[in-house]
């Protein structure tokens, strides 16, 4: 109200304006203390939920819920508080039967207004802790009428209850469906790994890496033989050829019998040189001699098909010999062996054919039958060596496919170790997950129960009257202090010295002080005349 407003000014502003502010706070007075009685009573009902700790160890068993008291309430509160329930709950205990005007969205924003959640910690105190310490929760609700607050409180601490174990039970049940899904995956994952190494162990059978060490030896024994075998094929080879030199020279005559056909020939070139000797070559005896001569030589001569084979083996056995020199890599020398063994045989074939044919000399039959014994045994051990060529050859593949297919089975069983483990830890965390939903199903896992239910209150829980009736006393006062305040500011009226000083910035010589009339004095002085009493200023030097 001005600059420089003292005690002085203060006193003399109430003096002056006491009606102004008797009479506003008087009038307003009982109203508001009419009003604060007349506001409707709000009945509240309170009950407490604890959450109770798991009754089994954890160390035993381990739930497959895993979030916190606290967490869970909020979301439980949230799945409570949905439009659905709410309407569903008010329209079984009809709550607002008396205003059949609200919406549901309206009703709905007045059950979350009047339902409230407050939790109760065990450390309070204490902010540094992060962990869950909640231990128990109050649900309360409010309603004009007493026994509609207890029923919907009850109503919602069941509904708490209810939702808490459903939600638990739900979640352990999609733990243990998810962890049974994820083993029939392995199982399915594991069975598949087994399949490929059962097949990729028949499609390589014979290079398997634990059959190595077998193979080895079998390569080394075949080794051995055919060296053996090689070693027995030059030893019959040199004797076929000496059997067969033999009967060549039989035929021919070297070393044949007196009365062979050799001897016979040789004898008749001796009658033929001494008969020259005697008589001219145009003598019959010598022309009879030479006649006979000639046969005998066409007699022991080979025929053509020998020489053929003769020269044919003959040209083989080099061809052969040079390609064992050059040894190029190109020739394929398995071919050129082949068919010297071929034209062997036949040249002794018929070999032994024109043998027979010339003579029935004892001798020569059993040349005859040792060569027939060589050639049996040379077939016999060239059968042998190729079997054995193409067995060394097997083995040598296998050895040689043994470190792919062995690094293969080791990366099939090593993905093979891996899924059983999987599938193992998968089974194992299933088990649990079975446990701990028979654990949920037991009601033996960390749970919500009542520890205090909702009672039916016997006392309204607002308005608080007192506080009421004192705040509206407090505002009557103020609406007479605004109102003196309001009429002083609009009279223009001098308040004292210090608003004296400060209207003609010099201060005062003397002060009057203010002398009352007779009818000041008179309780019912009119409000009018108080505002056309003049002002007195003190006199300014």
């Amino acid at each position: 109200m001005g600059e420089g407003l003292q005690l002085e000014d203060l006193l003399i502003i109430v003096r002056r304006r006491l009606w102004f502010f008797l009479v506003p706070t008087l009038v307003s007075l009982p109203l508001a203390l009419l009003a604060v009685f007349l506001l409707p009573p709000r009945f509240t009902a309170q009950g407490t939920i604890l959450v109770e700790s798991q009754q089994i160890p954890e160390e035993l068993v381990t739930s497959t819920i895993n979030s916190y008291a606290e967490e869970r309430i909020q979301v439980i509160r949230q799945r409570v508080m949905t439009r659905e329930r709410l309407l569903g709950v008010a329209d079984k205990y009809d709550l607002f039967a008396k205003r059949a005007d609200l919406s549901g969205t309206e009703k709905v924003d007045l059950m979350r207004d009047r339902l409230d959640v407050s939790l109760i910690s065990a450390n309070a105190g204490n902010r540094r802790r992060r962990d869950d310490a909640t231990i128990a929760f109050e649900v309360s609700y409010s309603d004009e009428t007493a026994k509609k607050a207890y029923l919907v409180a009850n109503e919602f601490i069941t509904l708490f209850l209810t939702e808490d174990v459903r939600a638990r039970k739900d979640g352990a049940s999609d733990t243990t469906e998810f962890f049974e899904q994820e083993a029939k995956r392995m199982l399915s994952a594991v069975q598949e790994i087994e399949r490929r190494i059962s097949d990729y162990r028949n499609a390589h059978a014979d290079a398997l890496p634990e059959h190595l060490e077998l193979h080895t030896r079998d390569l080394d024994r075949s080794t051995d033989a055919l060296g053996d075998a090689e070693d027995q094929m030059e030893i019959l080879d040199d004797e076929r050829r000496s059997l067969e030199t033999q009967l060549s020279s039989f035929i021919a005559g070297g070393g044949a019998p007196r009365d062979g056909p050799a001897q016979e020939l040789t004898q008749l070139r001796s009658n033929l040189a001494a008969l020259r000797a005697e008589k001219t070559d145009q003598h019959p005896d010598v022309a009879a001699l030479r006649s006979q001569i000639a046969a005998l030589e066409r007699q022991l001569a080979p025929s053509a098909e020998m020489k053929s084979l003769q020269a044919a083996l003959k040209t083989a056995e080099e061809t052969l010999e040079a390609a064992r020199r050059s040894n190029d890599g190109t020739t394929d020398l398995e071919a050129l062996r082949a068919e010297v063994r071929r034209l062997r045989k036949e040249f002794s074939a018929q070999l032994i054919e024109e043998a027979s044919d010339g003579s029935n000399d004892f001798l020569a039959a059993q040349i005859q039958t040792r060569l027939e014994t060589v050639n049996t045994r040379l077939a016999s051990t060239a059968a042998e060596i190729d079997d054995l060529k193409e067995e060394i050859a097997s083995l040598q593949d296998r050895i040689a496919r043994t470190p792919a297919v062995g690094r293969d089975l080791a990366v099939l069983e090593r993905d093979q170790r891996n899924l059983v483990a999987q599938y193992q830890s998968v089974q194992s965390k299933r088990q649990n997950a079975i446990t701990a939903e028979n654990l949920e199903d037991g009601q033996k896992a960390e749970k919500f129960s009542i520890l205090e239910p909702a009672v039916l209150p016997e006392e309204p829980s607002e308005p608080d009257r007192m506080k009421l009736s004192v705040m509206a006393v407090m505002a009557a006062f103020g609406f007479g202090a605004a109102c003196a305040g309001v009429v002083e500011l609009l009279s223009g009226a001098l308040r004292g010295r210090s608003h004296l000083s400060a209207l003609v910035d010099e201060a005062p010589i003397a002060i009057i002080p203010y002398i009352e009339a007779e009818n000041e004095r008179r309780m019912g002085a009119s409000i009018a005349s108080l505002l056309r009493r003049p002002v007195e200023r003190p006199a300014a030097a």
